[in-house]
């Protein structure tokens, strides 16, 4: 068959699967990816399957071939040359679990051991499965989410999906089909044996002789020409708009085709509607490109034809990122701060029997031998301390009066801190801002131009930036998102929309390289609109230069991106509307001075990789608003990282694969005075490549000129200081070797890590370190939280592991790092809020202290995991409200099943917390059957909060259990 393309196949498989079972053999890789994301989509993945070298989709694939249910198959060519299983040792392979079947619970377990599923305490990955009394949970590859199986004895009572993250469920199923992870290959027929007979196989290009040997007789075969073959289907491949939605528009205006207008959400098919109007037909599907059938008097079009590139769609992750609340988890040897007697070691939960009451206890160490056993129901006058992991903190002694000063003296400090904020904080707050018009025509061309689908966090991210803008108040929003999440593309649009309101826009960036980049990034996507965007930087003349700063005066000039001699021009704009600073962190201090200055009275936006300890600690206190992106664009693939010593075998294989799959390969070494040792290192390594070197101190225009070399393919290794870890956007760099890795701290390594793998291919990032008696402690800890943080989407928990390891420094100033090195990071944090609230005439809140001589507990029985038992115990004493206590009630029925009745005196001392903060009671003591209350407010609240605690004490329903 001749003329037909692309997507044009993936619709004739679909045709034909009315009729017959398909299986598609793409040509390569890229049609592969694209010919089963369409086949997916247009079929659904009840009846059409992708089969790759993943064990779990061949086996899906043998099940459905057993079964002899009807399918469509996309396979990799390689796959061909594999052996085939035996058909009777598959009948195994999967396990099909109704509700009501009566089955064994360890004969789940046994099943899932043998097919190589992990034993873990909590499921958060495919693979994964965990016990927990009467429960299973298990991660199925082929899945978006868990499934949760309850027993009662041998019998299924229950089967829900549930979430990852948050371990509740989301909605419960009839059945499951679980799929084993092991197949057994045990033949010598090829692969495509196991085919049986009346199947349709497609394939691309010539039939290989090789391939005719393999494939299985009694089989319509389909070969899809290019040029030559005996039935030409006569599609037609469409014309390239380049987004002119004009000319578009006027085409399908007098054409007498009809037309759809395949897009990647509704979002965008109103953007669309809007320029282009109702005559065509409106797709929200997914294919990869469009064609014109002229013989059947229709015509598809993609946004790949519409805007010349294809939309980069994102597909259902399982892995969601992670809530700041659980990243300031106790371990035992974790440093804690308590605020009553200071700082101590965590040396785990102890259940100790006082007066013949059991109860789980804190044990912390202190010096001298001091020891604490802190009950439970006062869990919340516990802290991790976050200081300085390089000098660790002093422990405090019990008894000793050194920790009240230091926290008086810390509480001052915060107070005269929080006095500094609020006025700054306050005068933005009741400048009036200017108010953005609401979005224009151009707005929706412009978004709709995005040549990626956005991921709900951007989406949102934008709708605050948007609100923002469109207010009275004047804008102050931090972005926060992991390296290559798409902050840029929320700053574009936030300039685009200051620009179409008649303002100037100044973007700040720490670099002149990343300047280069975001000018280009700007000047592509505005390319089209009236839009001047010029750049200020160390690679512009002098001449040029004055041009821009004159452009800037006279208002020719919309947007300026540069770095910080920017700031001294800026001052000359003729109308500011909007400040972007990308990584304001990186910036000095004097710097900082000018960016607040020139803050005061415009919109300001703050773009930021990983969050330093003063934008994450004013983002918690509401002095800045914030907009958290935390889901991965399509296709980005978990870093695979590695920290080894030097070897040279190792180091040249990994180039040599990087360089075989039409990649290039950074290798940072930050150290100009070493870097030409290195590259001699790398030479001989690899002679035969094209290597070339780079650092700061360069001339700019040679390092500009490197570094678009570079970008060109002209060479194949860049071997560079740091200069390349803010923001360079190289999607054919997708191998990073850090040469001593130790000497960088942890949020460089995780933005240089960032630096690879930003398209959809596999990054790989090695880490070379000294042997391992030959670096510092503090570096150890660097290397293995950058090992253990790998995931998308961790920049808050490096965030806070970086102000353990390298200490706060001096982002606050040296009076507040000197204090919060002393009472610990987050017991500072409380200290400002309380300042913060009692400036704004606000009342505090009373973190009541209780004693009750009951049993109050979570049992090993319920709940192993001792690390769990205390996130556990500190979500029920952290509950601000009854609801959120039922919550967890709920919760803990969810994942473990109906909890013990000695939990009901835990429960009931968290909703008794609930009530006496609210009543402003500091102090309640229970103790033989006597009641101690003291309080704080006046006597009629203080009344009607004992009304409330009392009743909770008495109600027949929750009476204590001993």
């Amino acid at each position: 068959m001749r003329n037909i393309y692309g997507s044009a196949r993936s619709f004739l498989a679909y045709s034909l699967f009315h009729y017959y079972s398909v299986i598609f053999l793409p040509k390569d890789i890229t049609s592969f990816e694209e010919r089963s994301e369409e086949v997916l989509t247009l079929v659904g993945s009840d009846k059409a399957i992708a089969v790759t070298e993943e064990t779990v989709t061949q086996i899906e694939f043998f099940n459905r071939i057993i079964q002899q249910e009807k399918l469509i198959a996309v396979i990799k060519r390689e796959l061909i040359n594999l052996p085939a299983p035996r058909l009777k040792h598959l009948t195994n392979l999967s396990l099909r679990l109704k509700l009501g079947d009566v089955f064994n619970r360890d004969q789940l377990t046994n099943w899932l051991f043998s097919q190589d599923y992990e034993l873990v305490d909590l499921v958060t990955e495919p693979g994964e499965f965990a016990v927990r009394g009467s429960i299973v949970d298990v991660f199925l590859e082929k899945l978006e989410n868990p499934v949760r199986i309850e027993f009662f004895g041998d019998e299924i009572v229950s089967i829900r999906y549930f979430d990852a993250l948050t371990q509740c469920s989301i909605k419960p199923i009839a059945s499951v089909e679980i799929t084993g992870r092991k197949i057994p290959f045990s033949t010598e027929e090829p692969f495509l044996s196991i085919f049986p007979n009346h199947f349709v196989i497609l394939l691309e290009n010539q039939l290989d002789p090789k391939l005719t040997e393999l494939l299985p007789r009694n089989n319509i075969v389909v070969i899809f020409a290019e040029a030559d073959g005996d039935f030409d289907f006569g599609f037609l491949t469409p014309n390239i708009y380049l987004g002119n939605l004009s000319v578009l528009g006027a085409e399908i205006e007098s054409s007498n085709l009809t037309y759809y207008i395949v897009v990647r959400d509704w979002h965008q098919q109103e953007r669309l509607q809007k320029i282009l109007g109702e005559k065509p037909h409106y797709l929200v599907t997914k294919l990869n490109g469009g064609f014109i059938a002229p013989n059947d008097g229709y015509a598809v079009l993609t946004e790949k034809e519409i805007y010349g590139a294809p939309i980069m769609r994102l597909p259902k992750r399982r892995f969601k990122g992670l809530p700041v609340d659980n990243l300031l988890t106790l371990k035992k040897g974790d440093y804690v701060v308590h605020h009553n007697y200071g700082v101590g070691i965590f040396e785990g939960t102890k259940r100790l029997k006082i007066d013949n009451q059991e109860k789980d206890f804190l044990y912390i160490r202190y010096a001298g031998a001091g020891r604490l056993y802190l009950p439970i129901e006062n869990l919340n006058f516990l802290d991790r301390y976050i200081g300085s992991e390089e000098r660790p903190p002093v422990l405090d002694r019990l008894g000793s009066r050194n920790w009240a000063w230091a926290k008086a003296k810390a509480q001052k400090a915060a107070t005269d801190f929080a006095s500094e904020l609020i006025q700054l904080y306050a005068q933005r707050s009741i400048t009036q801002g200017f108010r953005f018009l609401a979005d224009t025509e151009w707005q929706a061309e412009l978004e709709a131009a995005f040549p990626f689908q956005e991921t709900p966090d951007q989406s949102k991210a934008w709708e605050e930036v948007k609100k923002d803008m469109e207010s009275d108040k004047v804008m102050d929003r931090l972005i926060c998102g992991d390296v290559g999440f798409g902050k840029t593309e929320i700053a574009l649009r936030a300039a685009f929309k200051a620009v179409m309101a008649g303002k100037q826009v100044v973007m700040l960036v720490p670099t002149t390289i990343l300047a280069y980049q975001h000018y280009n990034t700007f000047s592509q996507r505005l390319a089209k609109f009236p839009i001047r965007v010029e750049m200020l930087s160390r690679l512009v003349s002098p001449a040029q230069r004055k041009a821009i700063i004159e452009g800037l005066k006279n208002g020719k000039v919309d947007i300026v991106i540069g770095t910080h001699i920017l700031l001294q021009a800026a001052k000359f704009a003729k109308d500011l509307g909007l400040l972007i600073i990308d990584e304001e962190q990186r910036f000095g201090v004097r710097q900082k001075e000018a960016i607040k200055k020139l803050k005061l009275g415009i919109d300001a936006l703050t773009l930021t990789a990983t969050p330093i300890p003063r934008t994450l600690y004013m983002s918690l206190v509401g002095l800045r608003d914030i907009s958290v992106i935390n889901t991965p664009p399509l296709g980005r693939k978990e870093i695979k990282t590695e920290v080894l010593p030097w070897d040279g075998e190792v180091i040249h294989t990994r180039i040599r694969q990087e360089i075989a799959r039409g990649g290039q390969v950074f290798i940072v070494h930050n150290r100009i005075e070493s870097l030409p040792k290195l590259v001699k290192k790398i030479q001989k390594l690899c002679p035969d490549l094209r290597i070339v070197s780079a650092h700061g101190r360069m001339p700019e225009h040679l390092l500009a000129k490197i570094y678009l070399d570079f970008v060109k393919g002209n060479y194949d290794i860049l071997i560079t200081t740091a200069i390349i870890e803010s923001g360079i956007d190289m999607p054919k760099v997708n191998t990073i070797i850090v040469d001593h890795a130790d000497w960088f701290g942890l949020a460089d390594l995780h933005q240089l890590r960032g630096r690879v793998g930003r398209s959809k291919e596999q990054g790989y990032a090695l880490f070379i370190v000294p042997e391992t008696d030959k670096i510092s402690p503090a570096s150890h800890k660097r290397l293995s939280a950058i090992l253990q943080y790998s995931k998308l989407g961790q920049g808050f928990k490096l965030a806070l592991r970086d102000m353990e390891i390298r200490g706060i420094g001096d982002l606050l100033g040296e009076k507040q790092h000197g204090h919060i090195t002393r009472v610990g990071f987050s017991l500072y944090v409380s200290l400002l809020k309380e300042a913060i609230a009692k400036l704004k005439g606000e009342e505090p809140i009373i973190e009541p202290d209780l004693s009750f001589d009951v049993e109050a507990y979570i049992p090993e029985e319920f709940i192993s995991d001792s690390y769990e038992r205390v996130a556990i115990y500190r979500r029920f004493l952290a509950a601000e409200t009854k609801e959120e206590i039922e919550a967890i009630k709920e919760e803990l029925i969810d994942r473990f099943a109906k909890y013990p009745p000695i939990m009901e005196n835990l429960i009931k001392i968290a909703l008794i917390r609930v009530l006496a903060r609210k009543a402003g009671i500091y102090k309640i003591i229970l103790k033989q059957n006597r009641i101690t209350i003291i309080g704080v407010k006046t006597t009629k609240e203080l009344i009607g909060g004992l009304d409330k605690i009392i009743e909770v004490l008495l109600r027949a329903d929750t009476k204590w259990r001993n």
